[in-house]
C-alpha cells in the first residue's frame, strides 16, 4: 500500500471549500479499485458540480461504526509558504502541504486502513461506513445532507478524524454565527447631523450585546469543554471618509456549551437587540448564519477505552482526554443523538498547525495512524458487541 502516495495525492487537490468533488471522485474510484461498495453523493443544487459527499462501507450489519472526515481545507496564500502548498514536501520528518493536518491525514489513513481490512480478508463483527463530507471549514452543509439523508441514523459510534495527535476528546462546543447588520442614513460627512452613522450605532449594539452575554454566561461552566466563549470576529461599513455611512454588517461569533446552548445564546442576542432597540438611531436586526449544537459524549465509551489502550502503545505515555475547543462535522452527523452517544475525536495532526501557513503533520505520526485506526475499528466494534 502506497501510503504516502494517497496522501500526496490528496494534498494535490486544491479542494478549498468549494471544490471538494475532485477528491470524493479520487477516493471513489480507490474503494472501487479494491471491490469496495462506494457512492458519490453530490450536494444538493448547483453546488453538487464542485461539491460531493463521499460513503463506502466493509462490513455489514450491526455494530455500524462510523468515519468521518471531511474533505475540504482553508484557504492558502502561496506567496507565504515556503513549499508548494499542492504538493507533499517532506522536511526534517514533517510532511508539509495545505491539508496535512486538518485533515488529509486523517482521511488517507482512515482510507488506507479500509482497504487492508477488506485486502487482507480479515473478520469483524458489524460495518465500518467512511463518511467523506464536504465544506466542513464553512457550514457544514455536507455533514448537515449526510445526516438529512439518513446515513447517522443506524450508527452505534462516531470517530471524527480531526487532528488530536496521540489525544482524544469525546466533547466539542457548539457554534453559532449571527449576522449583525444596522441601516442607518448616509450622509455627508461634513453635516453627519442630516445622517445616521451605521457603523457608530452597530459598535453600540455590540457593546449591549458583550455586556449581555458577559452576565448571562458569568460563572457557568461545562466540565468536559469549560466556559462559552464569544467574539465579534467580522465588521464591515463605510466606503469612504467623507460619507457618513448608512450600512454596517458585523458577524458575532458564539461558542455554546450545554449549560448555554445556541437556543439560548440565539433569544439573548435577540431580545437584547429588541430591549434596546429605542436607544438606537438605527434599525439593528440580527441574522443565524450557522447554528452547530455542542456534542458530549462518554468518557468511558467503548471508542474511547479502545483509543486509550491503542494510542498509548505508540506513544507510551498516558493519552489526555479533554475538550475540543472547536467544533466538528459531529455536531451535524449526531443531531438526532442523545447526549452520551459513543463519539470521539481521534485523528493525525496537530491542531494548533490547522489552518496556518506552512501546515504539516508528522511523518511518523502519520504512518502511526495508518496502523492504529485498523486495530480501533476492529476492536471497538468487538467492544460495542460485548
Amino acid at each position: 500500500m502506497k501510503k504516502i502516495q494517497i496522501l500526496a495525492d490528496l494534498v494535490a487537490f486544491d479542494s478549498c471549500n468549494g471544490n471538494e468533488r475532485p477528491v470524493a471522485e479520487y477516493l471513489l474510484q480507490l474503494f472501487q479499485n479494491h471491490g469496495i461498495s462506494a457512492k458519490l453523493l453530490p450536494l444538493a443544487g448547483t453546488a453538487g458540480t464542485t461539491r460531493a459527499n463521499l460513503v463506502a462501507e466493509i462490513g455489514s450489519g450491526h455494530p455500524i461504526l462510523a468515519f468521518d472526515g471531511h474533505l475540504d481545507t482553508v484557504a492558502f496564500n502561496r506567496e507565504r509558504w515556503q513549499t508548494d502548498p499542492l504538493k507533499l514536501t517532506e522536511q526534517a520528518g514533517q510532511l508539509y502541504g495545505r491539508g496535512t493536518t486538518d485533515m488529509k491525514s486523517g482521511v488517507a489513513a482512515a482510507v488506507i486502513a479500509m482497504l487492508e481490512l477488506h485486502d487482507q480478508h480479515l473478520s469483524f463483527p458489524g460495518t465500518i461506513r467512511f463518511l467523506g463530507s464536504a465544506g466542513e471549514e464553512v457550514g457544514m452543509q455536507g455533514a448537515t445532507e449526510l445526516q438529512q439523508h439518513g446515513y447517522t441514523d443506524d450508527i452505534d459510534a462516531l470517530i471524527v478524524g480531526e487532528p488530536s495527535g496521540y489525544a482524544t476528546s469525546y466533547a466539542s462546543k457548539g457554534e453559532v454565527n449571527l449576522q449583525l447588520t444596522a441601516t442607518g442614513r448616509a450622509a455627508h460627512s461634513s453635516t453627519p447631523q442630516f445622517g445616521i452613522n451605521a457603523v457608530q450605532e452597530l459598535i453600540k449594539c455590540w457593546q449591549d450585546l458583550a455586556d449581555a452575554l458577559q452576565t448571562a454566561t458569568a460563572g457557568i461552566k461545562n466540565h468536559e469543554l469549560g466556559r462559552p466563549v464569544f467574539n465579534l470576529d467580522q465588521f464591515n461599513g463605510g466606503k469612504q471618509p467623507n460619507i457618513i455611512p448608512g450600512t454596517a454588517q458585523a458577524v458575532l461569533n458564539i461558542r455554546t456549551i450545554p449549560e448555554f446552548d445556541n437556543s439560548q445564546a440565539i433569544q439573548l442576542v435577540t431580545d437584547t437587540i429588541k430591549r434596546n432597540q429605542s436607544n438606537y438611531q438605527a434599525e439593528l436586526q440580527s441574522q443565524v448564519t450557522m447554528n452547530v449544537i455542542p456534542v458530549v459524549g462518554q468518557a468511558d465509551s467503548p471508542v474511547i477505552k479502545q483509543i486509550l489502550t491503542i494510542a498509548q502503545q505508540y506513544t507510551n505515555q498516558p493519552v489526555p482526554v479533554a475538550g475540543c475547543p472547536g467544533g466538528t462535522d459531529a455536531s451535524r452527523l449526531l443531531l438526532t443523538k442523545s447526549i452520551g452517544f459513543p463519539v470521539a475525536i481521534f485523528g493525525p495532526g496537530d491542531f494548533r498547525v490547522a489552518h496556518r501557513d506552512n501546515e504539516f503533520c508528522s511523518k511518523q505520526m502519520y504512518l502511526n495512524f495508518t496502523e492504529i485506526y485498523p486495530q480501533l475499528f476492529v476492536q471497538t466494534l468487538q467492544a460495542l458487541v460485548d
